[in-house]
């Protein structure tokens, strides 16, 4: 490689090394290697959100756990104190209990837990396996972008918004299967426009069964990456009176990528239930153990049973309803709780960017807005759209990546608009102050559908809306490893919020005049 090259990649390597400084930044945790019975204590299983605890809700709590008994117990099923602190996402199966989430996302952060525990920061370790990913997303977001026609810079602006102007950043911060479910797509999406051979079709077979691993929702958001792999091997040309059916003999030999993936999870479920077309989500959960270590459902704490309350309609039939897709348009798009136009509204310009690609390339412009309308119409149907307790629309992850490539697209197209530049600085500002606060706080807000019964169990007013992460703040709460360890000795919460905020905002406005005062004809 000669030395303009290496010259070219500078800005992109230091915009990736600024990245991975916010996540680090913002990756919540405490120092130490809890072992299992600690891990119900209130140090890392909190009470109050307010407390530092870093395992907020069962979630995280549940895909730690596997991972912790992997490695420590080298066991698929949980030990009694492990199974304590991961209900209700637990079921008691054969005499044993066992995980209600696939494995995917334990099996990924065991080499960061390990590495973790070398330095006592298990957790963290664990925890660093989203942020991983997070950056992951961040790279496949500018490449895809400039792939398609964006110039560089706003490649790496679209990046930015998605990482830190979107919930995305505070599901890097904690142990989700959300950045690794988007990173699948991504590189689906950048295989298939990036190379046009078997090779990339086998990769998307490989990737769409091992979706699966990670979270069964996956495999309906894979759809168009697996129509478009299949046009690939089969195809129709159009005669003059009659339509020809081909396919490549050799492209139906990439179907077998999908073995490795298979066979993983079907040995997970025979070691842990028993049953390898087990699959796990679809086990009875264990809302309580007893103290000889049995289930019970009779001395549930108060907070569960209005989580009870709350999902009584859930079935495996009822998750998926029309009648609930208006709801879940309201939820995702317009709610005070969850919404975009209240949490990122910055990623609603990627619109006019969309409609500028499907100008310069249709094939693209189809695969990314199908993708992004499986993602928002299912969970619409879905019978919980607000994620349970979350902050803004976690399971619009995948929507907001694909979102930064269509406003990666926009600014390159309106660069030189000033009412949009304009409109776009005052969007991403607001966006990225909500989504830092986010990040450095708390994921623990409730639909706004649940407030009233929560406010009569707790006895006082209960926020719906960031307004509860903001009260965090001002009481000098952050759940920010970097925060807690080092600079709560120098910065209030407050002011560490202020600092990372002005940071991205700042690198977002350096690239925006940058990109302003381009030429017109370079990219």
């Amino acid at each position: 490689m000669d030395k303009i090259k290496i010259l070219q990649l500078i800005p992109a390597i230091l915009f990736i090394l600024f990245c991975a400084a916010i996540l680090i930044l913002g990756l919540r945790g405490i120092p130490g290697n809890p072992n299992k019975d600690a891990l119900n204590t209130s140090q890392w299983k909190p009470n109050e959100p307010t407390e530092s605890a870093p395992f907020e809700l069962s979630p995280e709590r549940g895909r730690f756990a596997l991972t912790y008994s992997l490695v420590e117990d080298k066991s698929f099923q949980f030990s009694v104190p492990l199974a304590k602190f991961t209900t209700p996402d637990v079921a008691y199966v054969n005499g044993g209990y066992v995980s209600l989430f696939n494995p995917g996302v334990s099996f990924l952060a065991i080499p960061g837990y390990v590495i973790g525990r070398e330095f006592g920061l298990s957790q963290v370790g664990a925890f660093s396996t989203a942020a991983l990913f997070a950056l992951l997303n961040i790279i496949f977001v500018r490449l895809i972008a400039i792939r398609l026609g964006s110039n560089p810079l706003a490649a790496s602006i679209g990046a930015l918004v998605f990482a830190f102007a979107s919930p995305a950043f505070a599901y890097a911060a904690t142990l989700y299967q959300h950045h690794i479910s988007t990173f699948l797509i991504l590189l689906g999406i950048y295989a298939l426009i990036r190379w046009n051979n078997l090779w990339s079709v086998a990769l998307i077979w490989f990737l769409i069964a091992f979706s699966v691993v990670v979270d069964n929702p996956n495999i309906f958001f894979m759809i168009p990456l697996g129509v478009f792999a299949l046009a690939r091997i089969i195809w129709i040309e159009k005669e003059k009176f009659k339509l020809k059916i081909n396919f490549n003999i050799l492209g139906f030999l990439t179907l077998l990528a999908v073995i490795p993936p298979i066979v993983l999870f079907l040995w997970f479920n025979q070691a842990s239930t028993g049953n390898p077309f087990q699959l796990p989500g679809t086990l009875q959960s264990v809302e309580a153990i007893d103290e000889k270590g049995l289930p019970t459902q009779s001395e549930i704490s108060k907070l569960l049973n209005l989580q009870k309350t709350y999902h009584k309609e859930k079935t495996a039939v009822g998750f998926f309803k029309t009648r609930n897709l208006l709801n879940g348009f309201y939820i995702h798009f317009i709610s005070p709780d969850r919404g975009i136009v209240w949490f990122t509204p910055v990623i609603l310009l990627s619109i006019l960017g969309f409609a500028y690609l499907y100008k310069l390339n249709r094939s693209a412009a189809n695969l990314i807005l199908a993708t992004i309308g499986f993602n928002i119409i299912l969970y619409s149907l879905w019978g919980d759209p607000w994620g349970g307790w979350a902050f803004g629309s976690r399971y619009l992850i995948p929507s907001y990546a694909l979102g930064g490539i269509g406003l990666s697209l926009a600014l390159t197209k309106f660069r030189k608009n000033y009412l949009f530049g304009i409109i776009f600085i005052v969007l991403v500002s607001y966006s990225v102050w909500v989504n830092v606060l986010g990040a450095i706080t708390s994921d623990t807000n409730p639909p706004q559908a649940q407030v009233l019964s929560l406010e009569e169990v707790s006895g006082k007013e209960e926020k719906f809306t960031y307004e509860r992460n903001f009260d965090l703040l001002k009481k000098n709460k952050s759940k920010s490893f970097i925060f807690q360890r080092y600079a709560s000795q120098y910065l209030t919460a407050q002011e560490y919020h202020q600092m990372m905020t002005a940071l991205v905002i700042a690198v977002t406005l350096s690239l925006m005049v940058s990109l302003f005062f381009l030429k017109n004809e370079q990219k």
